[in-house]
This record gives C-alpha cells, sequence and structure tokens, in this order.
C-alpha cells in the first residue's frame, strides 16, 4: 500500500501539486477562521440554579430554598456532583454533570426538575430560576460606568447601566448575560409612618392589595364603529411619583385615605447587598458574560465594538472605562506561544543547513514544517478546536517531529543521487531512496501519534487542558506523514541535484568525536551498559526527591486580591476597606488601575458583604521601575495590603486563576480541606483544629478558615399563645417583619420599556435598632395597641454569614496555599499530621480539593494508560521488524530518555507536573523514532551482505547525520519555549525542559547503547 501511494504520487507529480495548492488554500482560510483563545475552556458541564428570597437569613435559605431543590436535583442522570451556597437572600446551587452531556439537554433536566422542586418551597419564598448559560472563565469584559458631571446621581448611572448599555450589549452575538452590580437601583418608595396605619385602622396587607389593585392595565379587545376596527385599552397605571401618593388605601367617614397620608412616597435607591470601587471612590460595573462555546477573543471585541457605538448615546460627561478585556490575555498568550512556533522554525531550518550543507534539500524539509501546520489548522477548524496556549504549544512541540519523515528521507535522497549510477534518472533515484525508508517513517509516525494517546484518556479538568495539546499534535504528525509520503518525494524529485555528497565541517567534527568513542563502546561492551545502567538507577533514585504540582501557575498580567473581614461587617465599612487597599495598591508604580467588587450583584455569585475582590489592572513590565517577578511583586504587595488593614486576611491570586480553582473545587483557593458533617457548631470546631494542625507544616501560606460564624441577628420569634390571646395570627406579626422592617415590593412602574419596582417599608426610625423593633405598634380587636414585644420574643443572637453543601453535607472549608515547596509532598505531610492529631466524630469526612486532587487524578490515570500504549507500541514495533528481539530492543531504549529529563528538572528546580509528564511521552516518540532508523538501516547492512560488527558500526555512522538532525531539531524547535517569558509560559517551560534534556540524554544512548545491543542481541 506504502509502495503504491509514492509510485502514484511521483507518477502524477503535477496533481500533487495541484493538491498542494489546494491545501495551502484551504489551510490558510481555515487558519483565518480558527477560533482564538487563552487557554481551554476547562468548565465541566454545570447547570446553575438561583433563587432569590430577599431578607432571608442563611439558615433560613438553606432549610426552605437550598435543601428541597438541590435533593430533587441530586437524582438527575449523569449528575456528578451538587454544590450550594446559601446566604443572605439567595441560594445558589450548582449541578456538575459527567463530561460529554450536551449543555443544553443538561439544562433542559434540571429545567424539567423545577418545576417538581417549586412545589415544595413555601409560597412567597422566591421562584427557582436557571442561571446564566456561562462558563467558569465566561467573563471577558469588564467596564465601568462613571460620570464627570455631579448632577447624576449613582442611580441614574446605575439606570443608564441596566436600561441603555446592558440592553445593547445582550444584543451582541456570544454574549448571554451582562451582570450589573454597583450604585444604587432606583425604586419607588413608600415608608409607612405604623403610626398612621393604627390611626386610619389600616393594616399593611390592605396597602399592598390597594398599591396592586390600582396599578393595572388590561384589553378591552375591539369594538367596530362604522367600517373601521378600534382597539379598546383600559389603562390605570402609575407613572409617576405623585400619582403613586395619589392611590386610595381606604377609607375614613367618607374621606379617602391616599397612600401619601400615611407614608413618604420618594424616589431612592434600593436595598443594596453589593458594591463596587474603583481607585477609591464608587462606581458603577458591568460585565459581560460570554455563552458557553462561544470565542472569547470574538465576544470580548464584539463587546468593545458595541460599548463603542453605545457612549454616542449616553448623556455628555458619561464615560464608559474599559477595565478588563479578555483580548488582551489572549493575544498575550497567543504571541506567546506563535513566537515559540516562529522563532523555533528559524532555528530548526538553520541546523538542517548546518547538516546537510545544501540549501535545496534544506528547503525541501522546511516546507514540510509550514504545511503541515495548515493541514493542522485545517482539522482544528472542522473539530472546533481552538487556537489557545495549549493547542498551539501542540504544534511547537511537534516542530522537531513533523519534519523528522521528511529529514530521514531527503537525507536518503541526498545520499543516493551522489553515488547514483549514470543509468538511473534523478526520479528513479528518489522513488528508491523513498521506498527505503517508507516502512520505518510510517510506524515511527505511527508510534509517535500513539505515545500520545494517553493524553486523550484524561479527563475532568486536566482533560480539557491538554487534550487541544494531544488533537494538534496527532493533527500535525498525520498531515507530516501524508506530506512525507507524498508532497516531500515529488519536491525532492523536482528541486534536488545530483551533487557530490561531503560531510559539512560541523558532522566531521561530530564523526571525529563520536567514532572512537562508538569503536570503545562496541569493544567494552559489559563496561558501557554498567555505567548506563548505573546513571539510569541513580536517576531513578532522585525521582522520589522531585516534588509533584498540577500545572505550574500561569502569569496573566494582572492580579485579584481578595479580602475578607469579620462576618458582621456592613456593606459601608467594606467599601471603606476596599478604598483603604485600593489606595494602597495605587502606590506601586506597577500598578494601573484597581477595581473592586464587594459583595453581589442582585443576581450574580453567591458572596457576603464581607468578602473583597479587586482585580488590579498592572501596567505592562517594560515600564516597571524595578525588574521585579510577578510573585515577588504579589508579596510585596501582600505585606502592605497587611499593614495597611491588619484586622482583614487578604491573599493574592489572578482572575483566571481563581475561576478555575472554584470550578475544581468550590473554592476560591489553589488548595483546600473540606470537612462534611452535619452540626455547623461541630464543623467549626473541627476546622479550628484543622487549622492550627496545618499552620505548623512548612510550605502553608495565606491559611484562612471562611469568616461564617459571628453573623449578628435579630430573631423575633412570635409567642402563639401570647397572639392568640389578642386575637393575632403569626401571619399578621411575621407581615411586619417581612414587610415593615424588610419592605416587599408592591408592583412596578413603567416609565416607558423601563421598569422600577414600588417598595413598601416602614420608615427608619421604626426600624434602625433592636428597641424600635420592640415598640413597633400592633393593633388589636377592640381597638387596643400593643408593642411588637408583647406578642414575640425579640433578641440579637449571632448565626451564620453562609451554608455551603456538597453533595447535599453541610462543609466547612481551610482555605490555603503552598509555598516553598510542591503541593504533594505538602499534602502527604499534612495528611499525616491531621489522621495523628485530629480525630473526626462518626458522620464527619475529610477531603483535600484543588490542585493536588487534580494532579492525583491525573497520575493515577496515566500511570495504568502508560503501560498499555506501551504495549501498543510495542504490537507496532513488532509489526515493523516482525522480530519480538528487535521490537524488545527498541522499547528498552526508551527507559534511558528519561535521565536527561529528569536531570533537566533537578537542574532548574522545577516540579514533576502534568506539563512534563507529557515531555516524557514525547522523548519517548522520538527516541523511537530514531530506534526504528537506526535498526532498520543496521538490518539493511547485515542483508547487503556484512557481518553483524561491521553492519553495526557502518549503519550508525550511516545513521549519525539523520539521527541528530531529528534530535536537534526537536531540541532548538523547543528552546524560545524554554526560554520564553510571555504570558502562558509557565505551563510551557516543564515540557520544554524535560523534551530537551531527555532528548540530549536519548540520543547519545541511541548512538551507543543500541548498536552494541543489536550486536549482543545477534551474537546470541
Amino acid at each position: 500500500m506504502l509502495e503504491r501511494l509514492i509510485e502514484l504520487s511521483l507518477e502524477f507529480r503535477l496533481l500533487v501539486l495541484v493538491g498542494l495548492a489546494f491545501i495551502v488554500g484551504f489551510g490558510v482560510m481555515s487558519w483565518r477562521q480558527v477560533p482564538v483563545d487563552a487557554f481551554p475552556d476547562v468548565t465541566p458541564v454545570q447547570v446553575s440554579v438561583m433563587t432569590e428570597s430577599p431578607g432571608l437569613a442563611p439558615e433560613d435559605v438553606e432549610k426552605l430554598l437550598t435543601t428541597p431543590i438541590e435533593s430533587t436535583l441530586a437524582g438527575l442522570p449523569g449528575v456528578t456532583t451538587v454544590r450550594s451556597m446559601s446566604i443572605f437572600g439567595l441560594s445558589a446551587i450548582t449541578v456538575y454533570f459527567e463530561d460529554g452531556t450536551d449543555i443544553y439537554f443538561a439544562r433542559r433536566l434540571v429545567g424539567e426538575r423545577l418545576q417538581e422542586a417549586r412545589s415544595l418551597i413555601p409560597e412567597g419564598f422566591g421562584e427557582p430560576e436557571l442561571g446564566p448559560n456561562v462558563s467558569g472563565l465566561g467573563q471577558v469584559f469588564w467596564y465601568t460606568v462613571e460620570a464627570s458631571d455631579e448632577k447624576l446621581s449613582d442611580a441614574d448611572l446605575r439606570t443608564l447601566q441596566d436600561w441603555v448599555i446592558r440592553v445593547q450589549l445582550r444584543t451582541v452575538p456570544g454574549v448571554d448575560d451582562v451582570v450589573s452590580m454597583g450604585g444604587e437601583q432606583k425604586q419607588y418608595q413608600a415608608l409607612i409612618d405604623p403610626n398612621k396605619l393604627l390611626k386610619y385602622h389600616l393594616m399593611l396587607k390592605t396597602v399592598t392589595e390597594s398599591l396592586l389593585a390600582n396599578n393595572r392595565q388590561v384589553g378591552g379587545q375591539f369594538i367596530n364603529v362604522g367600517s373601521e376596527q378600534f382597539l379598546v385599552r383600559g389603562t390605570g397605571r402609575i407613572t409617576s411619583e405623585e400619582q403613586l401618593g395619589l392611590v386610595p388605601i381606604g377609607l375614613t367617614e367618607g374621606t379617602p385615605v391616599h397612600l401619601r397620608d400615611i407614608a413618604q412616597v420618594r424616589q431612592a435607591g434600593g436595598v443594596r447587598v453589593g458594591a463596587a470601587t474603583r481607585d477609591g471612590r464608587e462606581v458603577v460595573l458591568g460585565i459581560a458574560l460570554q455563552r458557553i462555546g462561544e470565542n472569547a477573543k470574538s465576544v470580548a471585541t464584539a463587546v468593545k465594538a458595541k460599548l463603542a457605538q453605545v457612549q454616542k448615546s449616553l448623556p455628555p460627561g458619561v464615560k464608559v472605562h474599559t477595565i478588563y478585556d479578555r483580548t488582551k490575555l489572549v493575544d498575550q498568550a497567543v504571541s506567546t506561544a506563535s513566537s515559540a512556533l516562529l522563532e523555533g522554525s528559524v532555528l530548526v531550518a538553520i541546523v538542517l543547513f548546518l547538516f546537510l550543507g545544501e540549501l535545496r534539500s534544506a528547503l525541501v524539509v522546511i516546507l514540510t514544517l509550514p504545511l503541515a501546520m495548515l493541514i493542522a489548522f485545517i482539522l482544528m477548524r472542522q473539530v472546533e478546536l481552538s487556537a489557545n496556549l495549549m493547542s498551539l504549544a501542540g504544534l511547537a512541540v511537534a516542530i522537531g517531529m513533523m519534519i523528522d519523515g521528511a529529514v530521514v528521507l531527503v537525507e536518503n535522497s541526498y545520499r543516493l543521487l551522489a553515488h547514483a549510477d549514470r543509468g538511473e534518472t534523478r526520479l528513479q533515484i528518489v522513488r528508491r531512496a523513498t521506498l527505503e525508508v517508507a516502512k520505518p517513517i510510517t510506524f515511527a509516525i505511527l508510534i509517535i501519534i500513539v505515545v500520545f494517546l494517553p493524553l486523550f484518556s484524561l479527563s475532568d479538568i486536566e482533560g480539557k487542558m491538554f487534550r487541544p495539546m494531544a488533537l494538534t499534535i496527532t493533527f500535525a504528525m498525520f498531515g507530516a506523514l501524508i506530506l512525507t509520503l507524498t508532497v516531500t518525494p515529488v519536491l525532492a524529485s523536482l528541486i534536488l541535484r545530483p551533487k557530490l555528497e561531503g560531510d559539512t565541517w560541523l558532522l566531521r567534527q561530530i564523526k571525529r568525536v563520536y567514532t572512537p568513542i562508538l569503536d570503545a563502546s562496541l569493544l567494552h561492551k559489559k563496561r558501557t551498559l554498567l555505567i548506563a545502567v548505573a546513571v539510569l538507577g541513580l536517576t531513578l533514585a532522585t525521582l522520589p526527591s522531585l516534588g509533584r504540582e498540577f500545572i505550574p501557575t500561569l502569569q496573566e498580567g494582572d492580579f485579584l486580591v481578595r479580602v475578607g473581614t469579620i462576618a458582621s461587617t456592613s456593606l459601608e465599612e467594606s467599601i471603606s476597606i476596599s478604598e483603604k487597599v485600593e489606595q494602597a495598591l495605587l502606590g506601586f508604580p506597577q500598578t494601573r488601575t484597581a477595581l473592586a467588587t464587594i459583595g453581589r450583584a442582585e443576581r450574580g455569585e453567591p458572596e457576603d458583604v464581607n468578602r473583597i475582590e479587586i482585580i488590579v489592572g498592572l501596567k505592562d513590565r517594560a515600564v516597571w521601575p524595578q525588574p521585579l517577578t510577578y510573585l515577588e511583586l504579589s508579596r510585596q504587595m501582600q505585606a502592605s495590603l497587611t499593614r495597611a488593614v491588619p484586622t482583614a486576611l487578604v491573599s493574592i491570586s489572578q482572575p483566571i486563576q481563581v475561576r478555575v480553582e472554584e470550578l475544581v473545587s468550590g473554592v476560591r483557593a489553589p488548595l483546600a480541606l473540606r470537612i462534611s458533617g452535619e452540626d455547623l457548631g461541630e464543623l467549626d470546631r473541627l476546622t479550628g483544629l484543622a487549622k492550627e494542625v496545618l499552620e505548623k507544616i512548612r510550605g502553608a501560606a495565606d491559611l484562612s478558615l471562611e469568616a461564617n460564624r459571628g453573623k449578628p441577628q435579630i430573631e423575633v420569634a412570635v409567642n402563639a399563645q401570647e397572639a392568640a390571646r389578642y386575637g393575632l395570627s403569626a401571619d399578621e406579626i411575621l407581615a411586619m417583619v417581612q414587610t415593615g422592617i424588610g419592605g416587599s415590593t408592591a408592583g412596578v412602574v413603567l416609565e416607558g420599556n423601563r421598569r422600577f419596582d414600588i417598595l413598601l417599608r416602614f420608615q427608619p426610625e421604626f426600624r434602625t435598632n433592636i428597641e424600635a423593633i420592640k415598640n413597633l405598634p400592633l393593633s388589636v380587636a377592640g381597638g387596643a395597641v400593643l408593642p411588637l414585644s408583647r406578642v414575640t420574643d425579640v433578641r440579637a443572637t449571632e448565626g451564620y454569614s453562609f451554608v455551603r453543601h456538597e453533595d447535599l453535607l453541610r462543609s466547612a472549608v481551610i482555605q490555603l496555599d503552598v509555598q516553598g515547596r510542591d503541593v504533594n509532598s505538602f499534602v502527604r505531610e499534612a495528611q499525616a499530621a491531621l489522621e495523628h492529631d485530629l480525630k473526626l466524630p462518626s458522620g464527619y469526612s475529610l477531603q483535600w480539593g484543588g490542585s493536588f486532587e487534580n494532579q492525583q487524578r491525573a497520575m493515577a490515570r496515566l500511570s495504568l494508560i502508560v503501560p498499555l500504549t506501551v504495549g501498543l507500541i510495542y504490537i507496532l514495533l513488532y509489526t515493523a521488524f516482525n522480530s519480538a528481539a528487535l521490537a524488545g530492543l527498541i522499547i528498552a531504549n526508551v527507559p534511558f530518555a528519561i535521565v536527561g529529563g529528569v536531570i533537566a528538572l533537578l537542574v532548574t528546580g522545577q516540579y514533576l507536573s502534568v506539563p512534563s509528564l507529557i515531555g516524557f511521552i514525547a522523548v519517548f516518540g522520538v527516541a523511537m523514532l530514531n530506534g526504528i532508523v537506526m535498526v532498520s538501516f543496521i538490518n539493511d547492512q547485515i542483508a547487503g551482505g556484512k557481518n553483524v560488527r561491521e553492519a553495526v558500526r557502518d549503519g550508525a555512522l550511516l545513521r549519525l547525520r539523520p539521527v541528530l538532525m531529528t534530535a536537534s531539531v526537536s531540541i532548538l524547535g523547543l528552546l524560545p519555549m524554554l526560554l520564553s517569558h510571555g504570558v502562558g509560559a509557565e505551563t510551557q517551560r516543564p515540557l520544554a525542559t524535560v523534551v530537551i534534556g531527555g532528548l540530549i540524554s536519548s540520543t547519545l544512548l541511541t548512538l551507543l547503547l543500541l548498536p552494541l545491543m543489536f550486536e549482543w542481541l545477534q551474537n546470541r
């Protein structure tokens, strides 16, 4: 089959060139159309459910909303985990499904099951709704709405954001929703005087019903008047503050009582559960959320373009300022990978010329590189794989491997052309040269593809992270194989010229050193083998000392500062703290801007007002006054912030890193220890003890308990017996709490297309302290008036700021980071200490989450799949050589490739991670390719009549150039990746380190060990 393909390609060279032109055209078009992103979207298949119940305490939210909803959703097919957070006024539940589940099918399942859940929620306590269809990395664009005109209030800016900017941004393709935060939501408020309710013998329920009854609009169908049709409209809508005040509430002695007679009617901002500040002052914030499956760069670019249009329609003095634009990060990450590709390609071209000493041969080989990449882009476009840091890194890894087959084929053609008989044409010589190496090249490339199969077995976040790399490597190698067997022979037959072969200066110097060493190793087999085995043994002995981690921390170019204060902190105090923190951050010359989000948006992520997150926009590193690393700068900032706000817990991370950490473990920390159980008090005690144990472990940093216990509460408990004595029901008494103190909505006012709530609430002096609440007047039968405290027990208590669930169990979390050592060794030591010092009661369990969980899962999966892959490779080698011994010989050389990779990690101080493991896999592929080529040519020498020693020696010297070329191009192709310091370089550096180190050792061992082991095997 291979012979036939080669024959047809050389016979119909014009058609092959036409096909090549088609590949170039289609490839360039695909390259332009491939979606671009910074990173693969690692979001699991998840559906969120939000249920708002304004004013409800976290414990009540858990009992009345979260528990019935999540218990209903947990039984859905394909559900892997259910996480929830119950905070003040909001239940947030996230349902995680198995990988591969269609997101829209999952949302439909959850939506159907919510119908059942609604029946379990008491009436009036909220309506569960599906959250936005966005990924964990969906916050692609942040902006603020600010005004230079002081006449515009925060409420005016928030109204512009909600009803002008947000409405238009939601029409942008790929935007699922736009979240608003900060400022004040405009409301029409009726602040009731409870004494006037008594005066006019009215109840709160009557006021609510009257407002709803006097704020309606109906349709009356139509009537025919002559030959015309008239539509009938009934309008009784409230359209202004004045109309609201004139709403009739009741009658007293024939005189109507209006709302303004019992309440102060005004326009004002609603109850706030969050705020946003920028550079020390409050602002209005908008966050554009990208729909799942969309391209981040396209969406962010489209949002930016739409904002430019919206800006023209805003009032004078109102400006929209960009705070966070994912496009910047995407461009930087793609630039890092693209630069590595370009620089690697240039170095590959140089090394080819140095070894071949002939421009035409180097040109034929180097053409394979862009053509294979174009084929990879064609296939990426077909499977909708984005060009991101990991997928482009796959192409960078494959640079050397893509041209290995072409190197061997062109080098063989170049050699045979130099020694050809005069009777042979150039086409015939190239045909013969191609047929000689077609089989080993094909099997070698197939084995390289097989070598990367373990990456496809990775699941969860690590699978989503590294599968794009495996796909692009596979696509590129598939393209390289097709090109090597079709296009490369055609180009060689057209471009190469017969020329007297001679070694280049570089190759002559290498042979001068290599030849005596090869002869010595063949003469002293046992000594050489003992040295090699000893080196391998020492290397394997050092493996346990290598630290382990999941993925090196990626430097995004911006910081995310998290500030946590005590649970009782008010929103106003948090705003004050955030302003102090921002001023301290702006004191650093590296800071461009600082924007804080405090608490949550009205329908945003479940955060209480004592939690502050600050995005710190950093200037370009080129203008930093000091050559600091990001880690050094973050430590300096943390020390400064700790001095500025000593009562708060401060930690510094990065925006995307935090989102990924939350996807992994449900908390925003690199590592999390979760304790699950039933009693919240016992969980508090256990986490406190566990924190004391972890503080003693070397490497623990940013260790903190979530500020949970200590939320001040005023509990109004109905005394049923006393209430019955006065003829009062619990509903009448609790209406005072819900509507009078907390406030409730009684319809809306329409201003064009804008809708503003009408809020009923007591005036501030009747609800600002516990004594005022105790003295709220209640009217009872007979006209008597009682204070609320007569029929209730009003007392100050302490509760929880939130309640966290994991798979329907209450849980408490200790958040921490690990610095100065690897996560794996830290967790092992911490686990042993916890088992010794912390005794868990029955029904309580402990679980580690975060990057450690991913690393353990990935390592376990690879430790199972890699041996199976080696078995499959052995079968391919046996098929290639029809010899179990030769297949075993090539496989036996692979472990020696570990030596250089391990030494390289030790020397550079890097840990064993998933990227470094991928590096080892890549080294195995190149090592086996060289082994196959070497063994094939030694066999050819034996078949030509030479004895074993001559065949081994001549075959090794004959294959020295292609072996060195394949190794050199792979090493130099990855050198830019090793030396890069751009965004995303941290994830690529371990891979490049292992490949370069491993290829150096594997090439030396292939050139020395493989020949002597072949000879020893043949002699036996």
